[in-house]
């Protein structure tokens, strides 16, 4: 028998059964049976043997033909063509130059009978040169109270007259200048101390005032080669004189000459220097005379810039004496306009003439001439650049050995005390310097500018009338170029001064905190006005000992484009 029909008969079976079985059950079911069943024991489950497929799979071997395409591209042409199109010519547009004026003039008047006039006028456009002149006043006419509440005469005056111009000829440009200075002043801050018990003295303007005149030339005779294989040269000469209303007349004449040239990528060059002073007062006369050559060379690149140098100087007074400082910068360009540390080296000798130092102070005593300051090393190094468009800084440290450097204190000689003489001593600065610059907008301006001063003094107990810090801060806002505000922030640190009546004979001086304040309304193109608002605070600040400010005082006025 087949394995087929086998299994044809095992379902055959299989079917009979389970109709038996199921018609058995009915039954029962029927008869309704009511038997009782006993269960020997439990149930066992058998499980039939599995039955496993012996044969082993088989891979069977497939050969597949890949297909074959036969096919062609038939080309076709696309036609093209070059369509030429004219091309106007160009047209020059006539750019229209900013209108300029060849003069204006600022008139102001404010408190304590301030007037102020200021006048410039100069020719327009030309390629040949510029020719014109400038004239400035201002006065003041006005007591101001002592801290004995002695009302005394300070009233000043400044006039400015300077006649300038230069001429361009082929390559060379020439410039010269005219002036003439006038100061008047009073020695008005005498030392109250001395008068607590005794009658004020007799302050007449006559007797307290001082005048100073400087009439004065320079001329210069520089090339303008725009090439580097050219030698370029720069010559200045100069000669002014000076003279005071206590018969103290000083004569100063100068000359500088430089030339430089470029030898492949490096740059040489030579700077002379002559100064020649002569001071002849009431009783004697004196003359200085300082020669200066400045040998040089530098490079400069887009990543660095160097110049190295030596400059010799000929002090040549009743002795002949002889310096000799170095010359060095070098700048590194880490990120362009970004981040430029620098370092450098230098040295100078500062003349002490009498021109000068009524500049710097001009209640000193008439006819006073100082030694020649000789900074014998000037050692810097910082860093600048910026952080944005709109931000800009530098950072720089300084060290500087200095010999007869010159402090102010008081006269003590004469009875009121008021006028200045000077004391000398070697002394070592550290100067710590920053600057910082933020502009926002066009219409927003913020700098920032202070020095902090470290001394370290040979002989002198404290450096007199120098301030341990300085920092000038000012903001410009202008306000749809209609409106432009001004605004100014004078920091002062603590000053000492010499004063015997005091103890250990140092006086403190306090800070100064100066406000200050321009409005400017441009009404139109020529004309403006101003309002300008000096020493808010309204305090009586001491610049020099003995000599007290202003209070607060103001200027107003407009301006005039002509």
């Amino acid at each position: 028998m087949t394995r087929h029909s086998s299994y044809k008969w095992q379902i055959f079976f299989a079917l009979t059964f389970c109709y038996l079985n199921a018609d058995f059950s009915d039954n029962l079911n029927a008869q309704q049976l009511d038997k009782e069943v006993y269960v020997i024991r439990p149930y066992e489950p058998v499980l039939s043997d599995a039955k496993k497929i012996s044969s082993l799979p088989v891979i069977d071997d497939i050969t597949t033909t890949p297909p074959e395409f036969t096919y062609s591209i038939s080309s076709r042409r696309i036609p093209s063509s070059i369509e030429l199109n004219q091309i106007n010519p160009a047209r020059m547009v006539a750019v229209s130059l900013p209108k300029i004026y060849n003069s204006w003039i600022k008139l102001g008047l404010g408190n304590y009978t301030t007037p102020m006039a200021e006048f410039n006028i100069s020719n327009l456009h030309s390629r040949n040169g510029s020719l014109g002149a400038y004239l400035y006043h201002k006065s003041s006419h006005s007591n101001i109270r002592l801290p004995n509440n002695d009302p005394v005469p300070a009233g000043y005056a400044r006039n400015d007259i300077n006649l300038y111009g230069t001429r361009t000829y082929n390559k060379v440009v020439l410039s010269g200048n005219l002036m003439l200075e006038h100061n008047s002043f009073h020695y008005y801050g005498y030392n109250t101390t001395l008068f607590s018990t005794e009658p004020l003295p007799d302050m007449k303007q006559d007797s307290i005032r001082q005048q100073t005149w400087l009439l004065g030339f320079d001329a210069g005779f520089a090339s303008a080669y725009a090439g580097t294989s050219f030698m370029n040269y720069d010559m200045k000469v100069g000669f002014d004189y000076f003279f005071d209303e206590n018969q103290n007349h000083e004569a100063i004449a100068s000359g500088e000459a430089g030339v430089n040239k470029y030898f492949g990528e490096l740059q040489g060059g030579i700077d002379l220097g002559v100064d020649y002073f002569n001071l002849k007062g009431e009783n004697d006369t004196v003359s200085n005379t300082i020669v200066r050559i400045n040998p040089w060379i530098g490079k400069n690149s887009d990543d660095w810039r160097f110049i190295l140098g030596v400059q010799a100087v000929s002090d040549i007074d009743d002795i002949t004496r002889f310096y000799f400082y170095p010359a060095a910068r070098l700048e590194i360009t880490v990120v362009k306009n970004v981040l430029v540390p620098f370092l450098g080296l230098s040295g100078t000798l500062k003349a002490g003439n009498y021109q000068q130092l009524t500049r710097e102070n001009p209640y000193i005593k008439p006819g006073l001439r100082l030694k020649n300051a000789n900074s014998s090393m000037i050692a810097y190094g910082g860093v600048k650049g910026s952080i944005s468009n709109a931000v800009r800084f530098r950072f720089d440290v300084t060290y500087s050995v200095n010999k007869n450097m010159h402090f102010f204190i008081n006269d003590t000689l004469i009875p009121l005390q008021n006028q200045f003489t000077a004391e000398y001593d070697d002394v070592d600065i550290i100067t710590y310097h920053g600057q910082l610059a933020i502009q926002p907008s066009p219409s927003l301006e913020f700098t920032l500018d202070g020095n902090y001063y470290v001394y370290n003094m040979m002989n002198l107990r404290k450096p007199w009338h120098k301030p341990e810090y300085e920092l000038n801060t000012n903001i410009v806002y202008n306000i749809k170029n209609k409106v432009t505000l001004d605004g100014e922030m004078i920091l002062l640190g603590t000053r000492w001064i010499r004063n015997e009546l005091w103890t250990d004979g140092i006086q403190k001086l306090k800070p100064i905190a100066d406000f200050n304040l321009k409005i400017s309304y441009h009404h139109s193109k020529p004309l403006s006005f101003f309002f300008d608002l000096y020493n808010i605070s309204n305090h009586s600040h001491l610049i020099w000992n003995h000599f007290p400010s202003q209070r607060f005082n103001f200027l107003a006025g407009l301006s005039y484009k002509l």
